[in-house]
C-alpha cells in the first residue's frame, strides 16, 4: 500500500554538533547511515546513571520475568497455551530484546557493583550476528551443491 512502511520509525533531532558527527561516522563507515545508526546503537555500550537501588529492582524484575516465561514455556509444552505462529515469534522477538537490553543495562552498571564485564561477553551480539551469517551462508552453499549434483 502506498505511503505505508512496514516498520515503525524510530527519530531523533541531534544538535548541529552531533549531527556532524554522526553524519561523518556514517560517511566514514562505508555504510548506510540508517545501518551505522542501527548498529550503533545495538553494539554500543549502554551508559548507566544511577544509583545500585536502581539496578537491583532491574535484576529482580527479570527474575520475576523468568518465572512467568518458566510458566509459559510449560503451558506452551502441555498444549494449554493456544499461541499462533505469529503470535510465537512476537513474543520471541520481544521478550529476545528484552533480556539483550536488560544484560547490557548491568553490563553498563557493573561499576556500581565494583565488578567488571567478562571480556567474553563484551563482543557476543556481534559474534552472534557473525553465527547467523555464517550459518545462512552454510545453508545457501549446501543448496548450491545439491543444484549442482542435480545437474
Amino acid at each position: 500500500m502506498p505511503g505505508k512502511h512496514k516498520e515503525p520509525t524510530i527519530a531523533f533531532r541531534p544538535s548541529a554538533w552531533a549531527r556532524a558527527i554522526i553524519e561523518q561516522r556514517a560517511t566514514l563507515s562505508g555504510i548506510y547511515k540508517k545501518d551505522f545508526i542501527t548498529r550503533s546503537c545495538i553494539y554500543s555500550n549502554i551508559v548507566v546513571v544511577g544509583r545500585k537501588e536502581n539496578i537491583q529492582r532491574i535484576v529482580d524484575s527479570l527474575q520475576e520475568m523468568r518465572t512467568v516465561m518458566r510458566e509459559i514455556a510449560g503451558q506452551v509444552q502441555s498444549g494449554d497455551f493456544p499461541l499462533s505462529e505469529e503470535s510465537y515469534q512476537e513474543l520471541k522477538r520481544d521478550y529476545l530484546a528484552l533480556v539483550v537490553t536488560i544484560v547490557d543495562i548491568v553490563d553498563g552498571a557493573a561499576y556500581l557493583f565494583d565488578k567488571e564485564v567478562p571480556t567474553k561477553r563484551k563482543n557476543w551480539k556481534a559474534e552472534m550476528e557473525l553465527e547467523q551469517f555464517r550459518s545462512v551462508l552454510e545453508i545457501e552453499e549446501n543448496i548450491i551443491i545439491k543444484d549442482y549434483e542435480k545437474n
